[in-house]
């Protein structure tokens, strides 16, 4: 007998093991996807706050902030200013964004009173294998195994998608907005703390290029760095556009994927092809009648945030709100994006039942219940976000990614290509045997969380720019602050310095101790690098703020 309760309490113990060892593992996979670089470890002091009466600009990086201010002192407008800023981003912060990824840009239109968004998202090769990320056994690769290479490389459109939205609005003549730029990289630029700790952390970017330019950098951090090849793409670009989708730089992009064993056949017509068109942004009234716009499928950003605010609306008419309240709402929002979001040229989504009200309080009250697992090819996302303000009243809201820190670390004709064909799903059935909807296919894009957002006040005015960084931690980011300046009465200044949350499929993770006096479950305290970049208008003055926890400046 008491072998048998030796043996019994033995497995008891063993079992007990495995959950938490997995729950361990579930944590960790997680704070890798919404951790995705360290905190910047200065401060620019005033320049993450100023306002102006006329035109304002909010970036990820200074060098980006100064280019971009120069381009609206001489004239030109948030057309011009978002080439301009977006091009030197992928100088000075490659391992976030670049012409090697993909863009959202949400732009209003003040001389029309329309908001309209350009889909930049890469799209997947044609003639892609569906189960590329599978191993011959069916199972998943690796992240790492998945995203360093060829294979998860998308047909980039984030030059397309500038360069439409400038062909659109610019007032400036193309190359004149470039030159700045080019001018840059070859008087050459000082690493900012982020570009040193991401390579500094880096273990697969040395390994693939040999004669880097970054070679040497972390040692002597204060050498500056000149990326000639950046500049003489930019001279090309300059000229015409197209060479980067139908002449040498298409050839190298894809020959540089064709290098590896594990390419997805990205092809020439595939980049030939690619093209965006302008399209009317999503937007919603929500019932205080603030109106929130920004980008559709893919990205869900905007759907999901929206989602969050009408619950938090709908709780607060009875109850005051409380962090565990929005951090279960957060799950939930997090749970409907698994479920039902997708490109929607590929998925039928019913985007209207998934904000209806009663749709999601019902489901709300019932998924608590609910236990998820987490996807783990699903992490790891590096991604840049700016707004503008010119002296017309136009606004733009920008957010652009190449996925991981510097991408699939493919690296070519000085820009880094992306790995966003890891934001599908690894596997393309469910265990139920239905076809995920987030699935590999040809010519499909794989969904974002990415959420540059124009927010209207109830006169239908402009009232507020915001976005962030942080991959599908954006969506947490974003309407964190949202709540803080609409139901929580903070101010935009108070709410960036509060520490920041996510809730994901039943896992929580705080960015400060403070936190967890306020709630009575297990939670995890890391890093949850944010970017918030904030513009608002008050009185007829606008206002910028940039987060402290990155290199973002407002000029």
């Amino acid at each position: 007998m008491k072998k048998k309760i030796k043996n019994l309490f033995t497995l008891i113990l063993l079992f007990l093991f495995i959950i938490l060892k997995n729950n361990l593992v579930l944590a960790d996979q997680i704070e890798n996807y919404i951790e995705p670089e360290k905190q910047s470890n200065f401060d620019y002091g005033k320049s993450k706050r100023r306002s102006s009466e006329t035109q304002i600009i909010v970036t990820a990086n200074d060098y980006a902030s100064e280019v971009g201010e120069k381009i609206l002192d001489k004239g030109g407008n948030v057309a011009d200013a978002t080439v301009a800023i977006q091009l030197t981003l992928g100088l000075v912060e490659p391992q976030s964004s670049g012409i090697g990824g993909g863009t959202f840009i949400t732009y209003y239109d003040n001389t029309k009173k329309k908001v309209f968004f350009y889909d930049g998202r890469e799209k997947a090769p044609q003639n892609i294998n569906q189960n590329i990320f599978l191993k011959n056994d069916g199972s998943k690769k690796k992240f790492f195994d998945a995203a360093v290479g060829g294979q998860s490389v998308g047909v980039p459109g984030t030059l397309e998608a500038i360069f439409k939205f400038h062909s659109d609005y610019g007032i400036l003549k193309w190359k004149d907005i470039i030159e700045p730029v080019i001018d840059l990289a070859e008087k050459g630029f000082h690493p900012p703390p982020r570009l040193l700790n991401a390579l500094n952390k880096d273990k697969f970017l040395f390994n693939i290029n040999k004669n880097f330019l970054f070679n040497g950098v972390t040692n002597n951090p204060k050498k500056k760095i000149f990326n000639h090849e950046y500049s003489k793409t930019l001279k090309k670009i300059s000229k015409d556009y197209r060479v980067f989708y139908e002449g040498s730089i298409a050839r190298n992009i894809t020959k540089k994927v064709g290098e590896y064993k594990n390419n997805n056949s990205l092809s020439e017509s595939d980049l030939k092809n690619f093209s965006i068109k302008k399209k009317d942004a999503l937007c919603f009234l929500l019932p205080s009648k603030v109106k929130i716009c920004g980008p559709n499928l893919p990205s869900s950003g905007t759907i999901c945030i929206v989602q969050v605010l009408k619950i938090i609306d709908y709780i607060k008419k009875n109850k005051e709100i409380e962090l565990s309240d929005i951090l279960d709402i957060l799950d939930f929002v997090y749970y409907l994006r698994e479920q039902f979001l997708a490109d929607d040229t590929f998925v039928r989504v019913n985007i209207e039942k998934l904000t209806n009200i009663d749709f999601l309080i019902e489901g709300f009250s019932k998924y608590k219940a609910k236990k998820k697992s987490f996807l783990a090819e699903e992490i790891l996302n590096s991604t840049s976000h700016f707004s503008v303000v010119d002296k017309f009243n136009n606004v733009v809201s920008v957010t652009s990614s190449i996925e991981s820190t510097f991408g699939s670390r493919l690296f070519v004709n000085g820009f880094f290509l992306n790995n966003q064909l890891t934001d599908f799903s690894f596997k393309s059935i469910n265990k139920n045997k239905s076809l995920i909807k987030n699935r590999v296919q040809g010519g499909k894009k794989p969904l974002s969380s990415m959420s540059p957002l124009i927010i209207f006040d109830p006169d239908n005015k402009f009232l507020m720019s915001i976005g962030s960084p942080g991959g599908k931690a954006i969506i947490s980011y974003v309407s964190r602050v949202l709540i803080d300046y609409f139901y929580l009465n903070k101010t935009l200044a108070t709410s960036i310095k509060s520490p920041n949350y996510i809730k994901i499929n039943g896992l929580v993770f705080l960015e400060d101790n403070s936190l967890k006096t306020e709630l009575n479950l297990k939670s995890k305290v890391t890093s949850l690098t944010s970017g918030i970049a904030i513009i608002v208008k008050k009185k007829e003055k606008f206002y910028g703020f940039a987060d402290h926890r990155r290199d973002g400046t407002v000029r």
